[in-house]
């Protein structure tokens, strides 16, 4: 009787309990809305609520946020804080002081360091497994986007002059995407992934496109001066502007799917419009 009665206690026991995770790092915030159970989730940053630099604002709406001061770590006594390599080194000093545990995620470039990322993060809150579903279905959704039948010649331009070769995240969505960026060319060995460009050089860029995260319709400000000139206007009008939005480039990983199929289908449907109206144009021997 009292065997039977530890045999019952031992399997009505719950398994491991997970840990309760706080987020301070609005990349790792679509991550445990993916894969985390959603009870071990004390709270998301509060920009993950904010959908220019969220793509994933909507679901943040049902998940609990914090400002993640430290009388709401205190309050909320989460078992693992999520930062980030941004974050106040004397804060997260002070965090640690206190008990809390800190993992520490990076804003990933690239979408093959995101990947190592998401499998760190699934260790961390027990949900190994999980993760690796998750990172299965970015790879398939990456694997399943259509392929661009050229290879367009792009050259990304920002605000203040501001161009990106590789090491940058856009620079990884675009390769992925099969384009060629012409922000590399002039990117010195070691040279910082952001670098200034003259107007005079991005117009003898020749460029296929120029690819935006900002539009002209966007409230302006001395910083959008450069790309909203005239003569870049001229240049590249906008049948060779394609755009990625803001909250696509904050962190490669779980947006990368979206960013590329973005930058695919602009494309594509930009070369399909331009050969309809080579189509509909009569030929110089119908003159």
């Amino acid at each position: 009787m009292i065997l039977t009665a530890i045999i019952f206690a031992l399997c009505a026991a719950p398994a491991t309990a997970l840990p309760r995770v706080m987020s301070l790092n609005l990349c790792a915030d679509p991550y445990l809305m993916a894969f985390a159970d959603k009870a071990q989730i004390v709270a998301l940053t509060p920009l993950s609520r904010d959908a220019s630099l969220s793509a994933y604002a909507a679901q943040a709406q049902d998940f609990p946020v914090s400002d993640g001061q430290i009388e709401a770590i205190i309050a909320l006594k989460p078992e693992l804080i999520i930062v980030s390599s941004w974050s106040d080194p004397m804060r997260n000093a002070l965090i640690e002081r206190l008990g809390f545990r800190l993992l520490m995620l990076d804003a990933a470039q690239n979408f093959a360091a995101a990947r190592e990322e998401i499998l760190t993060l699934g260790t961390a809150i027990g949900r190994a497994a999980q993760a690796r579903a998750y990172l299965d279905k970015l790879d398939a959704a990456l694997a399943a986007l259509p392929k661009l039948t050229t290879a367009p010649k792009l050259l990304p331009l920002q605000r203040r002059n501001l161009t990106v070769g590789q090491g940058h995240i856009l620079d990884d969505i675009m390769s992925r995407a099969g384009v060629i960026n012409l922000g590399r060319a002039a990117q010195a060995d070691g040279q910082n992934a952001m670098r200034r460009v003259s107007l005079e050089s991005a117009l003898a860029a020749q460029a296929d496109f120029i690819l935006l995260n900002e539009t002209d319709d966007m409230p302006d400000s001395r910083g959008m001066e450069f790309i909203t000139h005239p003569a870049l206007k001229t240049a590249y009008p906008a049948a060779q502007r394609v755009h990625i939005n803001n909250n696509l480039l904050v962190c490669a990983g779980a947006s990368t799917p979206r960013a590329v199929a973005a930058l695919i289908n602009q494309l594509s449907s930009t070369a399909a419009n331009q050969a309809s109206n080579q189509v509909g144009e009569p030929s110089a021997s119908s003159q």
